[in-house]
């Protein structure tokens, strides 16, 4: 049986969409993959990080944070689902700077560039802490320049001798500033990553101590990591959509339990409690760790920049693009991609439901146990102290539950993020006309690549830092200030002059696209500037 091309449509080719709710239900499942990626990063570690620090105070952001970025997921995926086009290719044909691929980006090039400083990382870990200093930090920056400027020059020769020795250029294909700036974040993103992974090395030094000795967890992650890929290469979309499937339902229904029974012990919330978590306030101290946590809560809860891209790819692979057909003149055309859209739509919109739930339960969960306690999960120990939102309140009998759960969120999260991962960068390839993107068979290779290369950078990054709180509050703030403002301002530009009026959004949803476009381009960068501004001592809060 030939493969189908999710990537690829006709117009003879498409499918009409379903009609009810029972109906619209077995087409859902891109929402399941995201909720698998949101919860580990976002609402395990770092909500309930933020609950331990702020206390009942910030729970109207947590939802904020929930609530304000899915019509931009939403309105990216509409994009997507009515051109068939992948989220690199739209955003590499906005407006402002661009060019042809310069003839050094290469993949030999790519590699060096990430080696450099992946050893240029290292270097400075391992340097005494007096020693990390700015002027290490220039000269290690300097010499990853240095064999970048080299490898170009070599691959930029090599093009050239290639191009005489065949008589044809190669293909050059063109870059904007957003591909640029994508490409620069995946070296963030790789750290993102290799917190979740390290977090999932700390479950299971927690349920085998000392196994693997000093240091376990490193040893841990690099096996899960061994795991994970095994699935991956041996897997679909189908097979990855019911794993996360069984995995999403079980984690949402733990943690959910948990939140429950924790009336009947002695942290028992009550509502005066809940209640000044809606009043708009803020914490009586308001630290730089504190901005830098709520930050890294607001930019991996809810969507984070990350899944509102790759929900583009999941919605293309389910194959609601596909389905739609090529664009045809008249209303058969439109009827179906507004049909496939509502099915989006309601795949969002539980996904929204499932990962809101969570949130919030993690959220009381810190807030009622390790904030009271004054616990804070950090380093090493950061499973070992978030376990305490099950022992403290329910007893050791709920360390078993505690692992189980953690266990299923933060493997779900490394199966679903490094997925989207890999798809993204075997797209880019094509949209820079390093490979043919128009060949499936091709960049499924890639894709196998990219899961094998994404998981070996994830559990380096967590080998040197071994610290998945200050990993995630660090590159989730820094992404996430320069990328929710261009995909919110980016999502508004398609919906203004891209999308045909017969499919555009209703007017209101359009206005809240505004208003949360807008959220998204102030918050993370703002945040950054008041965590900057209390750390040099500017501004002072409690």
């Amino acid at each position: 049986m030939p493969v189908i091309d999710p990537y690829s449509r006709s117009v003879s080719e498409h499918r009409e969409p379903p009609r009810g709710l029972r109906s619209t239900l077995r087409h859902l499942g891109p929402g399941m993959i995201l909720a698998g990626s949101v919860v580990g990063s976002g609402e395990l570690i770092v909500t309930t990080k933020l609950g331990a620090v702020a206390g009942f105070a910030l729970l109207w952001f947590v939802l904020l944070s929930c609530f304000v970025k899915v019509v931009v997921q939403t309105e990216l995926a509409r994009y997507t689902i009515v051109s068939g086009e992948t989220f690199l290719r739209v955003f590499n044909s906005l407006p402002g700077p661009s060019g042809n691929r310069p003839a050094w980006l290469t993949l030999p090039w790519m590699a060096a560039f990430v080696v450099a400083c992946v050893v240029a990382l290292a270097a400075f870990v391992g340097l005494d802490e007096a020693d990390r200093g700015a002027s290490s930090a220039l000269w290690l920056a300097a010499s990853v320049i240095a064999v970048g400027l080299v490898a170009a020059w070599i691959a930029g020769r090599k093009q050239s001798l290639d191009a005489r020795v065949s008589s044809r250029q190669p293909v050059q294909g063109p870059m904007n500033w957003f591909t640029w700036l994508w490409l620069g974040s995946m070296l963030l993103v790789f750290v993102n990553s290799g917190a979740i992974l390290g977090g999932t090395g700390q479950v299971f030094e927690m349920v085998f101590p000392g196994l693997l000795g000093e240091g376990g967890a490193r040893y841990w992650s690099i096996l899960l990591a061994a795991f994970c890929g095994a699935i991956l290469l041996a897997g679909t979309y189908a097979s990855l959509e019911k794993t996360l499937v069984v995995l999403v339902s079980l984690f949402t229904v733990v943690t959910v339990i948990c939140a429950i029974l924790l009336h009947w012990t002695d942290f028992a919330v009550d509502w005066p409690e809940v209640a000044t978590g809606f009043s708009l306030g803020l914490p009586d101290q308001i630290t730089t760790t504190l901005v830098l946590t709520a930050l890294a809560m607001y930019s991996g809860t809810g969507v984070s920049f990350s899944e509102m891209w790759n929900y583009t790819y999941w919605c293309v692979e389910k194959g609601y693009a596909r389905n739609v057909g090529e664009p045809q003149p008249g209303p058969a055309w439109r009827h179906r991609a507004r049909g496939w859209i509502r099915v989006m739509y309601t795949d969002a919109t539980v996904t929204m439901v499932v990962y809101t739930a969570s949130t919030i339960c993690f959220y009381l969960l810190g807030a009622a146990i390790l904030h009271v306690q004054g616990l804070d999960p950090d380093g090493r120990e950061t499973l070992s102290v978030l376990s305490a939102i099950y022992t403290d309140g329910l007893g050791n009998w709920a360390a078993g539950l505690f692992l189980v759960g953690a266990f299923f969120v933060l493997v779900s999260t490394v199966l679903s993020g490094t997925a989207g991962t890999s798809r993204m960068l075997a797209d880019v390839l094509g949209v820079i006309g390093l490979i043919d993107g128009s060949d499936y068979a091709v960049r499924l290779r890639f894709i196998r690549v990219f899961v094998v290369v994404s998981l070996t950078l994830y559990s380096i990054a967590y080998w040197l830092f071994e610290n998945p709180p200050q990993m995630l509050l660090v590159t989730s703030s820094l992404i996430a200030a320069v990328m929710y403002p261009v995909l919110g301002l980016g999502t508004l530009y398609l919906r203004h002059r891209k999308v045909a009026p017969g499919i555009a959004p209703s007017r209101p949803t359009t206005i809240w696209l505004w208003v949360c476009a807008i959220v998204l381009t102030v918050i993370s960068p703002a945040g950054i500037l008041l965590a900057l501004a209390i750390g040099a001592g500017w501004v002072h809060f409690g």
